[in-house]
């Protein structure tokens, strides 16, 4: 069995990435953190101190600090996001691990990467930011650890995108661009499981390259938030319509850097028009039902629906 060590434990995936690499066979989990302080999501200290989970003081954006970090804890997998703070698109960082002792990693990339995209040609950073970084990213794990050495899941659109809104909910008016965008709403906990399940064993037979995820379900912005308005408040959501501009802030203020907010509200812009005229812009049919079921490969659970997720989050809407 393998120490693995998981960058971002308190996020909505890294949490879940960190309390599932026990059950699929880890030996220690090393949680790496820039506050070992904080508290992790979903982790009491009774359950901490009854498995083998150590909290180091570990910062991606601090590549000289990495290297001794893993070397002291032993741990030869790691679980790894995109760092925006970085100047290199984390080449420095990864290089970091490897010298540390890191010989695997799962790497959370963006399913706007698709299966057919050459990583060093088909992205262009002025039309699609998000995705391109990522790219440049995977560009570098492949040269440091080579393509066999990691796995990177690419899921589609993140359920906690809701907490956008967050504000909003208890007044039951909110405020969406772009509300016909129909998105698959895939569940946090279902990208973490599925992360760990990598993490710990490696892709499966025939899964040896990126793995794909999405929910279960295709729903519009706006249906996506009436549903969290009405279990949350019990009422119906008032939805208002706004341009970009307006979007941008609301992201910018849920603490999203501007560049990225603005490629966000860019993105569903073009989403909205493609989908007027060409239709999903998803997959469609059993590439969509492959990309579900990779949930239950990984994990041996179905994908969350959008309403078991609301139901498991809306405390955290309302109060």
């Amino acid at each position: 069995m393998s120490t693995v060590i998981v960058f971002g434990p308190t996020g909505h995936v890294g949490s879940h990435v960190a309390l599932s690499a026990h059950y699929f066979g880890a030996a220690k989990v090393i949680l790496a953190m820039r506050d070992p302080s904080k508290p992790i999501p979903g982790l009491t200290s009774a359950n901490e101190s009854s498995h083998s989970f150590q909290r180091v003081k570990a910062d991606l954006s601090d590549p000289s600090s990495l290297s001794s970090v893993v070397s002291s804890t032993g741990a030869t997998r790691a679980f790894i996001y995109y760092n925006h703070a970085s100047t290199d698109h984390m080449r420095s960082a990864l290089e970091a691990l490897k010298a540390g002792g890191i010989t695997f990693v799962t790497f959370l990339s963006t399913g706007g990467i698709l299966p057919e995209m050459d990583l060093s040609s088909s992205l262009d950073p002025k039309e699609s930011l998000i995705y391109w970084l990522h790219a440049q990213a995977e560009l570098n794990i492949i040269s440091v650890f080579g393509k066999e050495n990691y796995v990177p899941v690419r899921p589609a659109f993140f359920a906690s995108n809701a907490f956008w809104w967050k504000a909003m909910v208890p007044t039951g008016k909110i405020k969406v661009f772009a509300p016909g965008v129909t998105v698959d709403w895939i569940a946090p906990s279902d990208i973490g499981r599925v992360s760990a399940s990598i993490l710990v064993g490696g892709p499966k037979e025939g899964y040896e390259e990126a793995v794909y995820l999405v929910g279960p379900q295709k729903v519009s912005f706006a249906e996506g938030v009436r549903k969290i308005v009405k279990a949350v408040t019990g009422k119906e959501a008032e939805i208002e319509e706004v341009d970009g501009e307006e979007q941008v802030g609301v992201y910018t203020a849920g603490g999203i850097p501007g560049p990225v907010a603005a490629h966000l509200v860019e993105s569903f812009g073009k989403l909205e028009g493609l989908q007027a005229t060409r239709g999903d812009w998803l997959p469609v049919g059993e590439e969509f039902e492959a990309q579900v079921r990779n949930v239950k490969v990984y994990t041996g659970r179905e994908a969350q629906t959008l309403e078991e997720w609301i139901e498991e989050h809306k405390e955290e809407f309302a109060g």
